[in-house]
């Protein structure tokens, strides 16, 4: 007897299976749709469904961006610094700009300070050369020491004994300044020894023409310069010194002038007019200067060395004379010897000492006078 078989009917088996193969069937085909799809993509590229993802930085990233992060720092550090550079550059420039500002403000205030002072000074100065003085100015011929040496024609004491006398004089003057006439060296030197006075020429022309020298209290006062004109004396040319003298105390200066022309008539008294003329011409000179001037001298004239010689050349007697209406000479006796100056000296205290002749110190009074020079 056949058994009845279980077998499930054919096409109920064949149902189920079917239904699994089309499942798989749309689960390939969905695949294959993406694979599609993100071939048209380039690999890695984030969608906006789905935005790329953060990869963490590593080791080496850290350190680049550890070196970014001091080279920023440097470079700001760098850049501060070269700005503050920048700063004192310009604040030493600056700085240096002031400096000389004040440096030219400074050397031109010394400047105007110096000016100030040397002008100051020379105020001081040119107001000290203005100060009035005093000063008493003698002449004196003291018979020269070959008149009275052995066999000399007179009869006077050695020149040794008479140097004396004259020195003794000059004391008693009180004369600062004094022109000699006939002073020959050994006069010179032994005058010079008992009174201190400085000469000029003195020795400086040589020991033949130290006879019209001019003494000087150099003490008081200071050689400025010397110089000469000539005349003929006796026949034959000699100078006669010009010296100029400065007060020590205030720096005036004023020129001192001492002549002897020839003594005689016939062709001496022509001599002695030419040396007259020659001084005036000198003194005026002297006188363009603006410096006052005194001569002495031994004329060798007495109302015609006033009138031809003191009022031709404008000059003023310490005698006294005028000339302003006509030719008035100074109260006799007129002596020989003449003491004279420029217009700007006054004169006081005329003094004709014949105590020289009197003691046989000379054959020529000694005479002085006070001079105010203003």
């Amino acid at each position: 007897m056949v058994q009845p078989s279980h077998r499930a009917p054919e096409g109920a088996a064949r149902g189920p299976r079917r239904g699994l193969l089309g499942l798989v069937g749309l689960l390939v085909l969905a695949l294959v749709l993406a694979g599609l799809f993100l071939a048209d993509r380039e690999p890695g590229t984030p969608t906006a469904e789905d935005p790329a993802p953060t990869t963490p930085l590593g080791p080496d990233d850290d350190a680049t961006r550890a070196t970014d992060d001091a080279d920023d720092e440097a470079e700001a550090l760098a850049a501060e610094e070269a700005v503050a550079e920048e700063q004192q550059r310009v604040q030493r420039v600056v700085a240096r700009k002031a400096e000389a500002r004040a440096a030219q403000i400074d050397e031109k205030r010394d400047v105007a300070d110096k000016v100030a002072r040397r002008e100051a000074r020379l105020a001081r100065i040119e107001a000290l050369r203005n100060q009035p003085f005093d000063v008493r100015v003698g002449s004196f011929n003291v018979l020269g020491s070959q008149h009275t040496g052995p066999g000399g024609p007179r009869p006077y004491p050695a020149a040794s004994t008479r140097s004396v006398g004259a020195a003794n004089l000059m004391s008693k003057h009180g004369v600062d300044i004094v022109g000699t006439q006939e002073l020959q060296d050994d006069q010179l030197r032994a005058i010079q020894g008992r009174t201190g006075m400085a000469a000029y020429p003195g020795l400086a022309w040589g020991s033949k023409e130290t006879d019209n020298s001019i003494l000087y209290d150099d003490g008081r006062f200071e050689m400025v310069s010397g110089d000469s004109f000539t005349i003929t004396f006796m026949g034959r040319p000699r100078p006669q010194p010009i010296l100029k003298l400065r007060v020590r105390e205030t720096g005036r200066e004023f020129y001192v002038v001492n002549t002897h022309p020839s003594a005689g008539g016939g062709r001496y008294a022509a001599e002695r007019a030419r040396g007259r003329a020659t001084l005036i011409g000198v003194v005026n000179g002297l006188k363009s200067e603006g410096l006052p001037v005194f001569v002495t001298g031994d004329m060798n004239d007495r109302e015609p060395f006033f009138c031809q010689g003191v009022a031709v050349g404008g000059l003023v007697s310490s005698s006294g004379g005028s000339y302003g209406g006509g030719c008035n000479p100074p109260p006799g006796p007129i002596p020989v010897d003449w003491v004279v100056s420029t217009p700007d000296v006054s004169w006081t205290g005329y003094w004709r000492d014949t105590a020289a002749t009197d003691n046989r110190i000379s054959d020529h009074f000694f005479i002085s006078a006070m001079a105010h020079v203003g």
